[in-house]
């Protein structure tokens, strides 16, 4: 009995050291420096029921060509009850899936590509000031 409790113990052993080793591997990860900016990162809006907003926002290049999209942070009253979205100049849907390109720059010289942020308020929305925060993603 002992001797099948001690084979036991080193099986067991065994896998949760193999589990250790299988999930310690290690990886090279790419990590860059960005040199993308967003103006404005931010802004703040009184929001009437049911109304759309556009709102323009401008991301500066001075690195490598980078095809990005955004993430966003509504605070307010009742920030589920508004939508965003992001557009290219010509009306393009900008997401993790439709990455939007900014051309390379330099800091002497940056890339420029305006997007268009579009705001939708429901209808039954609380009034009030809403604050969206935007972050551009790679």
């Amino acid at each position: 009995m002992r001797a099948l409790a001690a084979i036991l113990v080193f099986v067991v052993m065994g896998t949760a050291m193999a589990a250790v080793y299988y999930f310690s591997l290690e990886s090279d990860v790419k990590v860059s420096e960005t040199n993308l900016s967003v103006s404005p990162g931010s802004f703040s809006v009184t929001v009437a029921k049911g109304a759309s907003y556009v709102r323009t926002v401008t991301i500066e290049n001075t690195g490598e060509s980078a095809d990005i999209y955004f993430e966003k942070v509504v605070e307010g009253p009742d920030p589920d009850a508004i939508s965003v979205s992001f557009h290219d100049i010509y009306g393009n849907s900008i997401s993790s899936s439709n990455k939007l390109n900014v051309p390379a720059g330099s800091d002497e010289s940056p890339s420029q590509v305006k997007v268009n942020v579009h705001i939708s308020v429901d209808e039954d929305a609380e009034e009030g000031e809403y604050t969206v925060y935007i972050q551009a993603k790679g």
